[in-house]
């Protein structure tokens, strides 16, 4: 041993006879300890002298050591021997055998006792008539039950000890504490003698577990045997159980410390021996579910029952022909929840005392109390779902679940509990059953096109089904089917109604295809109802309603010029109301000329619609640039109701038909079963331009047709650009050259002005150039389109110069003249300054020095040379 080690443990030592000399008085059991005796840290004031014999060492071995060979891993200095303290910070690391030690091995050690933690923990048992223990603690007994305390502890060997003369009869206290708060050292047995009063203040534990009240019945498999408590003497309420040890200055010394020097609270529900009964809900909407909790002797049977109601004589029976306002029943295949049942022939009150047939008041049995659902099933035991057994849980409570329906009777009911041995054990709550409610709303703003999805949504807090129906101009007075309005309802009938299952969220939705409901426009009202009741028999239901006005589908167009110049675009655009799926089909005709085989679509052109009803086709550059000039039509189709066009083209090049078939007989492999046809292109004796734009519409006007149009037509002309007259300016001057054109708004234009005189030069001369570029914008005109560009002459010299203007979209040109003079003489403006009185203006007069203007010569004309040249290299915009 190192002298700092020796140093340390002897300051340990010398520390703990001072906090043993300091403590108060404990009591004392057992401090002569004895070879093989167990010792528990904490423990103070032991005698190890008759354990460790003459010896001043005690050793501690590894638990995988041998004793006889291997050499200790802790010795030990006892000190004082007659009055020995088990500290924990040197014994509480080191549990186990220690060994009185003579300081050499091998074989220098021997047995001298074991050293233990203590350990200890209380609970609460029911052990109830036979002798079958129920662990309570945290729960409810009630009045007669036999209850006692359980003492888990290895503190049993401490008193296994030898105890001396002058030791007090010291152990383990159980104090409980009231509901008010006082604390009891005693209490009273079954027996209510005086013998029965027994002291609960120091027990000493003879095994691990221990009863504290000895009597006659035996609550485990052990040899412990127990008084119980009578309860009855004692007031309802929580009471609180606590054991302790303090034997040999164990608490003193190491302190309260939960599960070793005292245990856990246990606690005790105490009751008398009553039932009650609560409802998680006072008022629930028919087809929903709600509950109710009995509140009872722990694992105690009860019957439970809907009373009062047996005037209902409607249940689940098979025998039962009306199932309408029936009580709500008892949830099946509940855990220790059981269908009453009568094992004889309902109603004749004989035979057994139990179920149905219980007296729960004088002359009144359950059967005569509660709801009938064996009418006409003869003897049999049929469970009744209006009457239930229960057996309540450990801590005597039970949930039972109850359901109601869409036929639940809106009423108020009560639901009664009752103990199966003591009609004086009861208690009932009453809960109220309300009818639901139903409502409808209908999608976007209320107002639709035939042939659009109309959405029907809502809730139903009454039923499993909600029920549709229509009125309105011409339908059934009383209400019509919603999917096919042409089928009046009958009352009662589910099957004349549309019929929609509500989600367990007590939602429901319903989507209506207008197109094929055979509505025509006009306003009319959606009923949801709670039960297949038409209108003139929804008193008592419960019920809501939409109103929806029904529009027929129209389709608007325009072209975005009434002339459009070869080479140009041309837009048609408009709306298509109903939202049809296929679009819209846009059909062009001219001389020779159909857009369906022009774009070699291989039929029709249509164009999407989109979600706000608006639509647009492109007619481009490249189909007005060919087409001969003259007069087009335009037919726009919209499929209407059905989404489907009704008149179309089949056939692929080199023939195209149009044609209107009818769509029961229609068979496109025979190419027969239609009602007119024409040939559109490819074929003897097709229709042209005008005639076939006719042929169109006279199909689409057809009684058996359901689509709709709109006509346009559009002029396509040469493309033209006029400039209007420039006349002559000065240097310096700014002005603006303009012009009209039949092309488009938004066509892009080259506008070069040029000097004549602009053509090669010799190196000696320097060349100077005058002019101006630029590419402008087609706006819209009064009569025609127009453009402009605006002209800074102050940095141009005087000469004739060109107008050149070109489309990049077309081949259209168009060129001029102008002149560029020197400024002459001028008189300058005369000058004004403002006074109170009359004004007198000088004029003053600046005399110019004459400038002779050079007329255009021969450059000139090379110059127009080199223009056509410079034109012929711009780039065009095909």
């Amino acid at each position: 041993m190192t002298k700092k080690f020796a140093l340390a443990l002897a300051t340990l030592m010398v520390l703990a006879f001072i906090a043993v000399g300091s403590a108060s008085a404990a009591p004392s059991y057992g401090k002569n300890v004895t070879v093989g005796d167990a010792i528990f840290i904490g423990e103070s004031g032991l005698c190890i002298s008759q354990a460790v014999g003459g010896n001043t060492k005690l050793a501690w071995f590894a638990p995988s050591a041998n004793i006889t060979t291997d050499q200790p891993a802790i010795v030990y200095s006892i000190g004082d021997n007659q009055s020995f303290y088990v500290q924990d910070a040197m014994f509480g690391a080191y549990e186990g055998a220690w060994y009185k030690y003579t300081g050499s091995q091998p074989g220098g050690a021997r047995l001298a006792f074991y050293v233990y933690k203590p350990s200890l923990s209380v609970s609460i048992w029911d052990i109830g008539t036979t002798g079958s223990a129920t662990d309570v603690t945290g729960k409810k007994v009630t009045t007669g039950d036999n209850v006692t305390f359980r003492i888990d502890s290895n503190l049993f060997s401490l008193f296994k000890r030898k105890m001396t003369s002058g030791e007090n009869l010291s152990g383990i206290d159980v104090n409980v504490v009231t509901p008010s708060g006082a604390t009891l050292i005693k209490l009273t047995n079954s027996t209510q003698g005086t013998s029965g009063i027994t002291n609960i203040t120091g027990i000493q534990p003879t095994s691990q577990q221990y009863y504290t009240l000895k009597g006659a019945n035996t609550p485990t498999s052990g040899t412990e045997t127990v008084w119980q408590l009578n309860i009855s003497q004692y007031s309802a309420g929580t009471y609180e159980v606590t054991a302790k040890c303090n034997v040999n200055g164990m608490t003193d010394n190491l302190g309260s410390i939960t599960g070793v020097t005292v245990s856990e609270t246990a606690t005790l529900e105490l009751d008398k021996d009553t039932v009650s009964i609560t409802a998680d809900k006072e008022t629930v909407v028919r087809n929903n579910d709600f509950s109710v909790t009995i509140d009872g002797k722990p694992s105690t049977y009860y019957y439970v029952w809907m009373s009062g109601t047996n005037s209902y004589n409607y249940g689940n029976g098979s025998g039962d022909s009306d199932t309408s306002d029936i009580p709500p029943q008892f949830q099946p295949n509940q855990g220790d929840v059981s269908f009453l049942a009568n094992n004889l022939s309902y109603g004749t009150g004989a035979g057994n005392a139990t179920g149905l047939n219980y007296t729960y008041k004088t002359g009144t049995r359950v059967y005569q109390d509660v709801a009938n659902n064996m009418t006409g099933l003869g003897a049999g035991a049929y469970p009744n779902p209006y009457a239930v057994e229960i057996k309540t849980g450990k801590d005597g409570l039970i949930t039972v679940g109850i359901t109601t329906a869409p036929n639940t009777k809106a009423a108020t009911y009560t639901v009664r509990v009752e103990s199966e041995s003591d009609t004086q054990l009861y208690d009932t709550v009453k809960v109220t059953v309300e009818k639901g409610s139903v409502t409808i709303t209908a999608s976007g703003d209320g107002s639709y096109y035939l042939g659009e999805q109309i959405t029907f949504s809502g809730t139903d807090t009454d039923s499993d089904y909600v029920y549709l129906f229509i009125t309105g101009p011409n339908l059934a007075e009383n209400g019509a089917n919603l999917a096919t309005p042409s089928v009046a309802l009958k009352n009662g009938n589910a099957s004349t109604f549309v019929t929609k299952a509500v989600n367990v969220d007590n939602t429901w939705e319903y989507k209506l295809e207008t197109s094929t409901i055979g509505l025509d426009a006009g306003t009319y009202t959606v009923y949801a109802v709670n039960e297949p009741a038409d209108k003139a028999h929804l008193s008592g239901t419960k019920y809501d309603t939409v109103s929806i006005v029904v529009k027929k589908p129209f389709v608007t167009a325009t072209v975005s010029a009434s002339t459009v110049a070869k080479g140009d675009k041309l837009h048609i655009r408009g709306t298509a109301e109903g939202n049809p799926a296929q679009g819209v089909a846009i059909w062009i005709f001219g001389k020779n000329y159909w857009n369906g085989e022009a774009t070699n679509s291989d039929s029709m052109v249509t164009e999407t619609v989109n979600d706000d009803g608006s639509f647009e086709y492109e007619f481009g550059s490249g189909d007005t640039k060919n087409l001969a000039s003259g007069q087009y039509f335009v037919v726009v189709q919209h499929p209407m109701y059905n989404d489907e066009f009704n008149v179309f083209t089949s056939g692929t090049k080199p023939t195209y038909v149009v044609e209107e078939p009818v769509v029961s007989a229609y068979s496109a492999s025979s190419n027969s079963g239609y009602n007119s046809r024409f040939v559109i292109w490819g074929g003897d004796n097709k229709l042209q331009g005008s005639d076939a734009a006719e042929a169109l519409i006279e199909m689409i006007d057809s009684a058996d047709i359901d689509d709709t149009y709109t006509k346009l037509t559009f002029l396509v002309e040469e493309p033209w650009i006029r400039i209007n007259t420039v006349g002559d300016h000065y240097v310096g001057d700014q002005f603006t050259i303009s012009g009209t054109t039949n092309l488009a708004v938004d066509d892009d234009l080259i506008v070069e002005v040029t000097s004549s005189s602009f053509t090669a030069t010799q190196k000696s001369q320097s060349g100077e150039f005058s002019g101006q570029s630029e590419t402008v914008k087609v706006v819209a005109g009064t009569t025609y389109n127009e453009w402009s560009m605006d002209v800074d002459a102050s940095t141009f010299k005087a000469d004739e110069y060109i107008v050149n203007v070109e489309s990049i979209e077309t081949s259209a040109t168009a060129t001029t003249t102008f002149n560029i003079l020197t400024p002459g003489p001028s008189t300058a403006t005369p000058t004004t300054t403002a006074t109170s009185g009359p004004v007198t203006t000088t004029p003053t007069t600046t005399q110019a020095t004459p400038t002779e203007t050079a007329a255009p010569g021969f450059g000139a004309l090379v110059a127009l040379i080199g223009l056509g040249a410079v034109a012929a290299l711009v780039l065009r915009k095909e």
